[in-house]
């Protein structure tokens, strides 16, 4: 009796479960990333590839910041960040609005700018409070 009881409540519950509406036999879980105040997690941390055609051939260096100097055996890069805050890393020759990188050693970053026919060299260099 006790068995047929237990069978007949089981019945009861499978026949009054409604159905879902998904596609698929399977559930799928779905995600709603909510930033909050943190970063994208998708955006690289190193910064953007240095082409021709990139954000960093479009940077001036009006608004550029020295934040760090990092050398190795493949030579120096530096650490800049344009007037939003944005980093990038830059290397000998690559190109910023109206010039490029001419040389970076360990106190600086060395442009040269082309303006209406002109070149000149502008020096950005490291703040005293960002040497370590």
């Amino acid at each position: 009796m006790l068995h047929v009881v237990g069978s007949l409540l089981c019945a009861v519950v499978i026949f009054n479960q409604t159905p879902t509406t998904t596609d698929s036999m399977f559930p799928i879980e779905k995600w709603d990333y909510k930033t909050g105040g943190r970063r994208d997690p998708f955006v690289p941390l190193i910064g953007t590839e240095l082409t021709a055609g990139s954000a960093v051939s479009q940077l001036s260096v009006e608004n550029l910041r020295v934040i760090g100097i990092l050398w190795g055996d493949r030579g120096y890069y530096g650490l800049v960040k344009d007037g939003q805050n944005n980093g990038y890393i830059l290397k000998k020759g690559d190109k910023v609005a109206g010039g490029k990188v001419l040389d970076i050693d360990r106190q600086g970053i060395v442009f040269e700018i082309v303006h209406a026919g002109v070149t000149t060299k502008y020096e950005l260099r490291l703040q005293e409070k960002e040497r370590r």
